[in-house]
């Protein structure tokens, strides 16, 4: 009888942890539909600072996803998910080829821009100030 029981604690345990991916999945990809959404809210009217604030939050956001899906392959190897290892591959590319450039980028952006308090429509009003490109 021991043998049964203890088949049906490892049936539930690996049940819990589908449930516990499926969630930590449903949270990551929450946080990332939210933050595609609030991109419609910068317009002429919103400050340079406000655009340097959107892409902070772009990179905490893309920062949590690429933890979220950390967190989801240490419980699935916690949890002996037979697709553990496949899992781990699959976010450590898309971490290394896609999270950490977005990250970054957006960092860069969000620094560059600061707090300036000048609207984005005004931005061409700044006499040719702003980036140059030598296109020889």
């Amino acid at each position: 009888m021991g043998g049964v029981s203890g088949g049906e604690e490892g049936k539930n345990k690996y049940l819990q942890s589908l449930v516990n991916v499926s969630e930590e999945f449903l949270n990551v990809f929450t946080s990332f539909g939210d933050m595609v959404g609030s991109v419609l809210g910068l317009n002429l009217e919103s400050k340079k600072s406000d655009v340097g604030n959107y892409f902070k939050k772009v990179q905490e956001t893309v920062q949590g996803i690429k933890d979220g899906l950390n967190k989801i392959v240490a419980g699935m190897k916690k949890g002996g998910n037979s697709n553990a290892t496949a899992t781990e591959t699959a976010v450590n590319k898309l971490v290394a080829e896609t999270l950490d450039k977005i990250i970054a980028g957006a960092k860069i952006a969000s620094e560059a821009i600061g707090d300036a308090s000048d609207l984005v429509g005004n931005v061409a009003d700044t006499n040719g100030a702003g980036a140059y490109w030598d296109w020889s």
